[in-house]
């Protein structure tokens, strides 16, 4: 189940597990946290189960926020990862793994919201 805590959202199970990240922005609190190996011979299977209950779940509870789904599928394992796109922050990362975005839409009308409003010379 994800919970939201202090503006953050977190995959609750790893909550539990999870310390030392009090320093952290949002996005690195998220992506740390949000953070699974899965490992065995249908490593691939269960981290897309974990993916589609993520997406189904931030869809139904937060329909106005994007998020990033970050996989990175490695020999032995596949790893994991997931923050809320937050316009005044960078991305967790940009390139090397897949990322699948959810809602991107909303991240676009967050980052219009947050655009500086242009100045008019007064009269």
């Amino acid at each position: 189940m994800l919970i939201e805590i202090q503006d953050c959202i977190y995959d609750e199970i790893q909550l539990k597990k999870s310390h030392g990240f009090d320093g952290l922005d949002k996005i690195g609190k998220e992506s740390f946290v949000n953070h699974i190996h899965f490992e065995g011979s249908d490593n691939r299977g269960t981290a897309q189960s974990k993916i589609n209950e993520w997406k189904e779940e931030m869809l139904k509870k937060w329909p106005n926020k994007s998020f990033r789904i970050y996989r990175d599928e490695q020999e032995s394992e596949t790893i994991l990862r997931f923050h809320e796109v937050r316009p005044e922050l960078p991305n967790w990362c940009d390139s090397g793994v897949e990322i699948m975005e959810i809602n991107p839409d909303k991240a676009s009308e967050r980052n219009a919201e947050h655009a500086p409003q242009a100045q008019h010379p007064s009269s």
